[in-house]
């Protein structure tokens, strides 16, 4: 015979007065988690280390008897390895923003190149977050593959917003060639106005050096800012060689007859520019799929030792969360806390919120049951902070546009709450970042029918891509 508490004496009291008893067992509460210990969360993918992990090297800088870009002997250059870990070779610059004109020119060959490989060559700031892009930089972005490379020309701001233009033609998924031949010399312009674009900023590019007739490159471009894109800033202080930040092959690149706004350079004597991890070797760790998130004993988010995050790749699903249900969107939800994003690649994307747990099967793409935040979005935006719901395999929804997290290292406060009262009783969810807002009504397909959510935290959407590496603390959330 199953004995009864006071509690549950209280609860058959209830039922018979008021036939209300299973509403009160089923009312959601709020629950804070502040992680100045290890709250003991499913894990599930978190925590991968390659098994194998490859040694990279980096050897480029003032190569004083190489030719390979034509001349007397002395250029800048050798062998680039793209991998996770900064490394550059540049000349300090007096400090210019998008308010002042840039102008630089020069010339470039490639000797050598495998798959995946990458490289950036142009202005920007020494000091850098944790994107596979430079910040704060306008300049040329080679991608290499064995038979040649391809290049597309950047500016991506102080808020990591990208505008530019492919030299190299490309059309996503269908047309990608490597016209830029290893061993051919290019000889390249670049220059920014500000005034242009009635005041909104415009850069330029010319390349020559390819056969017109058979090359699939696009020469001379020019690249309109895009409206704020300005106004957000960027300070450069650099010019010169950077790594692509993010695991994958090598390429030689040498530079030479270079002219960087009133300055020469033809590097037949050492121009000491600065190296920063340009000459090493070093065990490459953080390889794509190796997830590294749960409670972390960092405090980027502000406050006390202890948070939620670490790095986490749009690849096969991994969570770190908390066991909260059974929860369904017949029940309202909240959730807040701060946020603090360190790092952020292009095509990279992090959810937080409920799920259902029926989803850590790893063949998996997403969970199939979910409702809370979506961090991403296209490169030329960065990473928007969305309210997002989905049900199944194929039903989601999300606005268009909403608050942008920046990669800036700074904490900010956020919040999601869901009515389903809202809506006309279908249901609605408003996201915050600080002081922006964004708002979903939740389609009425995503409410007919029962969702199972059991789960809270912080999960990989498990598609191909690159890397976030983000950190919750503070964070007070429905659950059962």
């Amino acid at each position: 015979m199953r004995s009864i508490s006071p509690a549950g004496l209280t609860a058959i009291w209830f039922t018979g007065v008021f036939g209300a008893a299973s509403l009160l067992a089923a009312t959601p509460e709020l629950k804070n988690e502040n992680f100045d210990h290890d709250p003991g969360w499913e894990e599930i993918n978190n925590r991968i280390v390659p098994e194998h992990p490859r040694t990279m090297v980096q050897d480029f800088g003032f190569s004083p008897t190489t030719k390979f870009t034509g001349g007397k002997p002395g250029e800048i250059g050798g062998r680039v390895s793209r991998t996770a870990r900064l490394a550059y070779y540049a000349a300090n610059l007096p400090t210019r923003t998008l308010n002042d004109k840039l102008s630089a020119s020069g010339a470039f060959t490639f000797t050598d190149s495998t798959a995946s490989s990458g490289i950036f060559v142009g202005f920007f700031n020494d000091q850098q977050t944790e994107t596979a892009r430079p910040t704060n930089s306008l300049g040329m972005n080679f991608d290499g593959e064995r038979r040649g490379e391809r290049l597309a020309v950047r500016m991506i701001n102080a808020n990591n917003e990208s505008c530019g233009h492919f030299v190299t033609q490309f059309i996503p998924g269908k047309f990608r060639p490597t016209p830029l031949q290893l061993g051919r010399r290019y000889e390249w312009t670049l220059n920014y106005d500000p005034d242009a674009n009635n005041g909104g900023g415009q850069f330029t590019y010319t390349l020559s050096g390819f056969d017109r007739d058979k090359d699939p490159i696009d020469s001379p471009i020019s690249v309109d800012l895009p409206p704020g894109f300005k106004k957000a800033g960027a300070t450069f202080n650099r010019f010169g060689i950077v790594n692509t930040r993010k695991a994958g092959g090598s390429l030689a690149f040498y530079m030479n007859d270079l002219a960087v706004n009133d300055q020469k350079w033809d590097f037949s004597t050492d121009p000491q520019w600065d190296g920063h991890d340009n000459r090493t070797s070093f065990s490459e760790m953080e390889t794509p799929g190796a997830q590294d998130f749960g409670h972390s004993q960092t405090n980027f988010a502000g406050g006390k030792i202890g948070e939620l995050g670490g790095t986490i790749w749009r690849s096969t699903f991994a969570s770190y969360a908390d066991r909260v249900g059974p929860l369904n969107l017949s029940q309202p939800l909240k959730a807040s806390g701060r946020v603090v994003l360190t790092g952020a690649d292009p095509d990279s994307d992090v959810c937080m919120g409920w799920f259902h747990s029926g989803a850590q099967n790893g063949e998996k793409k997403s969970p199939r049951d979910f409702i809370g935040v979506a961090i991403g979005g296209p490169t030329r935006v960065g990473h928007y902070f969305r309210p997002m719901v989905t049900k199944g395999d194929d039903e989601r929804a999300l606005p268009k546009t909403g608050p942008v997290l920046h990669p800036d290292g700074k904490p900010h406060t956020w919040s999601v709450a869901y009515d389903p009262a809202a809506n006309s009783g279908h249901g609605a969810m408003t996201v915050k970042l600080d002081d922006e807002t964004a708002t979903l009504e939740v389609p009425e397909n995503l409410r007919s029918g029962e969702m199972q959510l059991d789960r809270f935290g912080l999960f990989s959407p498990g598609i191909g891509g690159a890397k976030v590496k983000i950190y919750f603390d503070d964070l007070e959330y429905t659950a059962k």
